[in-house]
């Protein structure tokens, strides 16, 4: 589906526009894009082919190439699934001088996100929009972390009442999983602003390249906080394994000696019980001896077992 989008004016909001306007410069916006869609852009705009192509490739990871005067740079851009994995598809941004491409096969960025962005952008500067849409693919990556972060800290949180359960560690496969998938864009997208910040081609003013700087900053940033969580998960996994083997074994000292303690009067019970002559079999009191004297055991085992700390 294609998008027409137009902004006069830093202060202005992007305008929705149903085709071009002669003479002026615009934004084309195209998500889930089918082939015939891309065949209409590469002629209409006369882009390289091999290029665009590129971004039918789930696996392209961020880079830029520059090609008649026009520069591709392709992002990644992540969403949220209903099973709550981060799943990234390639976001082509063809920057030339009066027209800025955005290219995916998924959902595209939203102009509401880009418009978020401190940068004066219009439509006007393309190479400001270009900047925009980076910021705001960044800015993405960062509320996902953000939400992997929450859930992390509630999970710890449940740990302090050990109402921590085994779905919270299956969870956290999907949260590695998750934090990995992010490390990964954010290491090439950073790879990939570097690359941007030398302006071999000198696209960029003093003004965007400071702005690329931040971008670079930020992405840091979000690297760092990812190990950050990564550390964190791997924490929680160790504490609650720790947790789990004191709590068994305070368990099964628990369990030997009420063993201990159920068996002891079995053994004068036992020898009582026996079919052969026995001493004080015929004395009226020797029930209520052995019974004393069975608690009156159980009674100092259970103390002992108390002083010693065995349970």
């Amino acid at each position: 589906m294609l998008a027409y989008y137009t902004k006069r004016s830093p202060g202005e909001d992007f305008e929705r526009i149903n085709a071009p306007l002669k003479g002026a410069s615009v934004w084309v916006d195209g998500s889930n894009l089918s082939d015939e869609e891309i065949n209409l852009l590469i002629k209409t705009y006369n882009l390289n082919t091999n290029i665009i192509y590129d971004v039918r490739d789930r696996g392209e990871l961020p880079r830029v190439e520059y090609a008649d005067d026009t520069a591709y740079v392709f992002l990644r851009l992540p969403h949220l699934s209903k099973t709550s994995h981060v799943i990234s598809l390639p976001l082509l941004c063809v920057v030339k001088e009066n027209v800025f491409l955005t290219l995916s096969m998924g959902d595209g960025i939203s102009p509401e996100t880009v418009a978020l962005s401190t940068l004066p952008i219009t439509t006007d500067h393309t190479q400001t929009l270009l900047l925009g849409v980076m910021a705001a693919v960044v800015d993405t990556f960062g509320e996902m972390i953000a939400h992997t972060a929450r859930s992390i800290t509630d999970t710890a949180n449940r740990l302090k009442t050990h109402d921590v359960t085994n779905r919270d560690f299956i969870h956290f496969v999907t949260v590695e999983a998750n934090l990995n998938q992010s490390r990964m864009n954010l290491d090439s997208t950073l790879a990939m602003v570097h690359r941007l910040r030398e302006n071999k081609h000198d696209s960029l003013d003093d003004e965007s390249i400071e702005a690329v700087e931040d971008i670079a900053l930020h992405v840091q940033q979000l690297l760092v906080s990812i190990e950050s969580h990564l550390s964190s998960v791997e924490s929680i996994r160790n504490a609650y394994s720790t947790v789990a083997n004191n709590t068994l074994n305070q368990r099964m000292k628990t369990l030997t000696v009420f063993t201990v303690l159920i068996a002891l009067p079995n053994v004068f019970y036992g020898m009582y019980g026996m079919n052969v002559p026995l001493p004080f079999q015929n004395d009226v009191w020797a029930y209520g001896a052995i019974v004393g004297f069975t608690v009156a055991l159980i009674f100092i085992v259970y103390l002992i077992a108390k002083k010693l700390r065995i349970f």
